[in-house]
C-alpha cells in the first residue's frame, strides 16, 4: 500500500472591481482555500474551493488532515470514511463536511494520476461534452436592466443556459425579462438565481407575481434548501422549473428536495457535500429517479462527475477570479469536455496559492 504522506493548505484572497449583491449576501472579495495532498511516492492532487470567509485551511490542517494522512492512496472512498468517522464528534455537515471534500477532491486526483488516467475513466463517466450554463451577470441599481441585458447577450452565444441574479425590485426584473426574452438566443434557456433571497413561499410567490411570466429554464435556490415543502410549493403555483442544492453539506437535504417535489434540477456542490466519493452517491440517486443533477461552480471537477456544468467567464472577470490561478482544466466552448490529462487534469498557480512558503503543524 502506498499511504498518503502530508496534506498542506493554502487561502488566497483577491478583491472584485465592485461588489455582488445576492439575495442577502453582499459580496467584495473573494477568498479561496486550497490543498496539496501527496502520496508516500511523491504523486500530489489538488483542489480548491470559495472558503465563503471561513477558516476552511484551519479546519483542513486541524480536525481533517490527521485522519488522511496513512490512509491507502488508491482508496480514496476508504480514505473519505476515515476523515469522516475521525471528525464525526464535531463534523458530518457543515464545514467539517466541507474540508472533508476537498481533501476527498484532491485524492481522488491522486488516484487517478496514480492510474495513468483521468478522473472521468476512472470514474466511469466518460469524455462527452457536458451541457452548461455560465453565470452571465448580477444586476444592481447602478445598472440598467438594458446595460445588463446587453452584457448577458455579449456572452450567450453557444451556451445552453445562461444565469442572472435577482434584485429585489420586480419592476426591474420584468423589465430584463422581457428584454432577455426577446434577445436571447432561441436556443440558450435563462436562469434566476435567488440566492435564498426569500424567506418563505408567500413572499417568493407575491413577487414572482409581478415578474410578468418570463420563460425561464429554471428558477434558482429561492429558499434555503431546508425548505422543501416551501420549495415544492413555489413550483406548484408559480410554474416554473425549480432548482436547489447550492452549498449543501447534508445529503438528506438534498433527498428531501427530490423526494418532496422541490426541484426540477437538483444543484450539487460536489465540495460542500463532502467530495467526490458522496457526490457519486447523490448523482446515482438523482439518476435512480430521472432528475438532472447541475454542478455549482468548480467546473474542473464537475465535469469529471458526468452532470452539467456551471462556469463564470473563462479569462478575466467582474465576478470569479477563478480562471486566473487555474491552470488546465476543462475545454469550454459553449458545453464542457473534461480534461484529458491524468487525475483531474488542473492545476493551481503557485503564485497564488504559497503550499511551500506556509508553516504547517
Amino acid at each position: 500500500m502506498t499511504a498518503v504522506a502530508r496534506v498542506d493548505t493554502a487561502t488566497a484572497v483577491l478583491p472584485l472591481p465592485a461588489p455582488l449583491h445576492l439575495g442577502a449576501m453582499t459580496v467584495t472579495r473573494r477568498e479561496y482555500s486550497a490543498v496539496r495532498v501527496s502520496d508516500a511516492d511523491g504523486t500530489t492532487g489538488v483542489a480548491y474551493c470559495l472558503s465563503r470567509e471561513a477558516p476552511m485551511a484551519e479546519i483542513v490542517d486541524r480536525l481533517v488532515a490527521p485522519h488522511a494522512i496513512g490512509a491507502d492512496a488508491d482508496d480514496p472512498s476508504a480514505a473519505w470514511d476515515r476523515m469522516l468517522r475521525g471528525s464525526a464528534i464535531v463534523g458530518r455537515v457543515g464545514l467539517v463536511r466541507r474540508a472533508i471534500g476537498l481533501v476527498d477532491i484532491a485524492l481522488w486526483d491522486i488516484a487517478a494520476r496514480r492510474a495513468g488516467v483521468p478522473l472521468w475513466q476512472l470514474l466511469g463517466t466518460g469524455d462527452a461534452p457536458r451541457r452548461a450554463m455560465l453565470v452571465a451577470a448580477y444586476p444592481s441599481p447602478q445598472r440598467t436592466p438594458r446595460d445588463v441585458a446587453d452584457e448577458v447577450l455579449r456572452q450567450a452565444a453557444g451556451w445552453a443556459q445562461v444565469k442572472v441574479s435577482r434584485i429585489p425590485d420586480p419592476a426591474y426584473m420584468r423589465e430584463l425579462f422581457v428584454i432577455l426574452g426577446a434577445e436571447l438566443p432561441r436556443q440558450t434557456g435563462l436562469v434566476v438565481d435567488v440566492g435564498f433571497g426569500w424567506q418563505d413561499a408567500d413572499e417568493a410567490l407575491s413577487e414572482i407575481a409581478q415578474w410578468g411570466a418570463p420563460d425561464l429554464a429554471w428558477l434558482e435556490d429561492p429558499l434555503l434548501p431546508e425548505d422543501a415543502a416551501g420549495c415544492a410549493r413555489i413550483r406548484a403555483e408559480s410554474g416554473l422549473p425549480l432548482s436547489v442544492g447550492d452549498e449543501v453539506t447534508d445529503p438528506a437535504v438534498l433527498r428531501a428536495l427530490v423526494e418532496q417535489g422541490g426541484v426540477d434540477v437538483l444543484r450539487l456542490d460536489v465540495v460542500a457535500i463532502g467530495g467526490i466519493t458522496p457526490a457519486r452517491e447523490i448523482v446515482s440517486w438523482a439518476a435512480e429517479r430521472g432528475i438532472r443533477v447541475s454542478g455549482h461552480v468548480y467546473p474542473e471537477v464537475t465535469a469529471h462527475l458526468g452532470i452539467e456544468v456551471e462556469t463564470f467567464a473563462r479569462g478575466v472577470n467582474p465576478y470569479d477570479p477563478a480562471p486566473s490561478f487555474v491552470t488546465g482544466g476543462p475545454t469550454f466552448a459553449g458545453d464542457v469536455r473534461p480534461a484529458g490529462g491524468p487525475g483531474l487534469g488542473f492545476g493551481l498557480d503557485p503564485a497564488v496559492f504559497a503550499f511551500d512558503r506556509e508553516e504547517r503543524p
